[in-house]
């Protein structure tokens, strides 16, 4: 963990006021970089502290530019992994690894609203007791009752009371091939991505690269497990995905009433597994994969031999049945009704977002469509049309979402001491500590 440099007095001032800082360029006093210049863009000022009735939603269509960065507040580390950013509900989750907890901001307002914390934090895995069992938190839902379910370390998953902030339960996902029930014997790893089914009231959950528990913990098909979202919160069952090693981001199709999750392939020897997006009925017992749809890097042209490029991140689901999922180093639309799949010019990273605001996906990665390549950017996706819109420079941007309250859309950056970031044009110190970066659809901008 880097020590979080010291704050300028500028900088202390404005965190103090609001208890988290929200930096937007202003239209008077010192410059941060001259390219933040937007004085002469009505509105812009404010656009920070955002209010409802009193902000941009309502010009979707506009370009999105980046206004502003978000800091931790006052008394937390810097950010090492911000591992799921989440809006829902007029809120912003984040999950983060090195302050091993919850944050909380309003997405209209960015006020921060409480942590929560006791989670396994960014600590080592594989050496089978508590603490080394996979880091956490990884990833979050929400249930529609006030609670959010967060996949911790440990193959632990809290249940956390959004009115009290507080951990009201955890439940263990730990199966008997990979946990010898001692001190010494928890292979199962990390619990990671996770869904809720709204209609069945279950939370799907991944353990996405357990080990064997016998020696020398070798690596077992990945599985997932069902709990009910309803107290006490028991395991309903699993599901295993045979000869593959691991999982993304799992989704609720409500159009076919299925879960839809991302598995990760492998190659043994020159037998290919390949990866594939499987479809779950959570109806049918024992939990099966009713069918899937494989990702094929070789066949899409993006490989040079079968096998050769594995690589499949978090989707997420938008219209009409258009997934937009990172996989084999592109971002990828992906039709989960007949599994057509659509190459974009863009790489996917980690994290995905759709944002039935402005009726666009978001991701972050590489930009593939202009020489040079930049190091990150922000790509902004027509879901309608399956058509790149936009791409905003983004330096070491990951893991966007998007609030459909008011079109804003966040993407975090880690602290970087030394290097450079997204952070970096709005002073040293927020680079040191690392950022949530807020973008915005703005009239008139370039």
């Amino acid at each position: 963990m880097k020590p979080v440099a010291r704050l300028s007095p500028l900088l202390f001032s404005c965190i103090a006021a609001l208890f988290v800082s929200c930096v937007p360029d202003q239209a008077s006093g010192p410059r941060l970089a001259p390219s933040f210049d937007r004085s002469t863009a009505p509105g812009l000022d404010q656009a920070c502290r955002d209010k409802p009735g009193n902000h941009l939603a309502r010009r979707p269509n506009a370009p999105v530019e980046l206004l502003c960065a978000m800091t931790l507040p006052p008394g937390s580390g810097p950010i090492v992994n911000g591992t799921k950013l989440w809006a829902e509900g007029g809120n912003l989750y984040v999950t983060e690894l090195g302050n091993a907890g919850l944050y909380i901001w309003d997405a209209v307002s960015h006020d921060f609203v409480g942590f929560v914390g006791g989670m396994v934090g960014n600590v080592g895995a594989g050496g089978g007791t508590a603490t080394t069992n996979g880091q956490g938190p990884s990833s979050i839902v929400l249930s529609g009752d006030g609670h959010a379910w967060v996949s911790d370390g440990n193959s632990t998953v809290r249940v956390v009371d959004l009115a009290t902030r507080q951990v009201i339960a955890s439940v263990n996902t730990s199966i008997a091939a990979c946990d010898g029930g001692t001190a010494t014997t928890h292979y199962c790893g990390r619990t990671n991505e996770i869904t809720f089914d709204p209609e069945h009231r279950l939370v799907f959950v991944q353990n996405p690269s357990p080990l064997a528990v016998a020696a020398p913990h070798g690596a077992i098909d990945t599985y997932a497990t069902f709990i009910s979202a309803d107290p006490p919160y028991a395991k309903v069952g699993t599901i295993a995905f045979a000869d593959r090693r691991g999982q993304e981001a799992p989704v609720w199709d409500p159009d076919q009433h299925r879960i839809l999750t991302a598995v990760s392939g492998r190659l043994a020897g020159t037998t290919v597994f390949p990866q594939y997006v499987a479809v779950i009925d959570p109806t049918v017992r024992p939990f099966t994969v009713e069918k899937h749809y494989d990702i094929d890097c070789f066949a899409l042209g993006l490989a040079a031999t079968p096998g050769a490029v594995f690589g499949i991140n978090d989707p997420a689901l938008g219209p009409d049945g258009k997934m937009v999922i990172p996989g084999c180093g592109r971002a990828l639309i992906t039709d989960v009704r007949t599994g057509a799949i659509t190459i974009l010019p863009v790489g996917g990273g980690n994290e995905t977002w759709y944002n039935p605001g402005d009726g666009n996906f978001y991701v972050t990665g590489a930009n593939f469509s202009i020489t040079p390549a930049g190091p990150n950017s922000l790509g902004v996706i027509d879901a309608r049309s399956s058509t790149i819109r936009q791409y905003v420079t983004a330096l070491n941007a990951t893991n966007p979402t998007a609030a459909a309250e008011n079109n804003h859309i966040f993407a975090v950056v880690p602290a970087n001491a030394t290097t450079a970031t997204a952070c970096t044009q709005f002073g040293a110190a927020v680079q040191t500590s690392g950022c949530i970066l807020v973008f915005a659809h703005v009239p008139g901008s370039d």
